[in-house]
């Protein structure tokens, strides 16, 4: 798997984790008929022609971008929106995990959730088991 492939299928996997509702028929099906490694650059155009994914798969493309590159930090804010922080937080660490994903790792988390007739749903249990694995037990 070529690294803009990989970087692809981790923005969209994680991406339709986000989303509300089920893909429509038309778009699973689209999803469906992927195979990795072959064909993944169709999950890039699936993405951007269907508007409620188009708009978390490029925040996670942001996201995953940024993970990737060192950050300057910047002064914090006057009052912390402790919600919000915990939240992000949550989306670094799971950031960070996928980005550390290697190829086999990568396909056996994917693949299911591409062949799935809800793949929305599957990538949302995914992603919560990941939470949990990456949550450390309290003593």
């Amino acid at each position: 798997m070529q690294p803009l492939e990989a970087y692809n299928l981790k923005a969209f996997v994680f991406a339709l984790s986000y989303l509300d509702a089920p893909l429509p028929d038309d778009v699973q099906t689209q999803v469906n008929q992927v195979n990795i490694p072959d064909n993944i650059g169709k999950l890039d155009a699936i993405a951007r022609n269907y508007p409620p994914l188009a708009e978390h798969y490029q925040t996670a493309r942001q996201n995953l971008k940024q993970e990737a590159e060192i950050r300057s930090k910047e002064p914090l804010p006057a009052k912390i929106n402790q919600a919000a922080e915990q939240q992000n937080t949550e989306i670094n660490n799971i950031l960070v995990a996928i980005d550390e994903l290697d190829d086999q790792n990568l396909t056996e988390i994917a693949q299911p959730i591409l062949n799935a007739s809800d793949s929305v749903t599957v990538a949302k249990d995914r992603w919560a088991k990941i939470i949990l694995s990456l949550q450390k037990p309290m003593l």
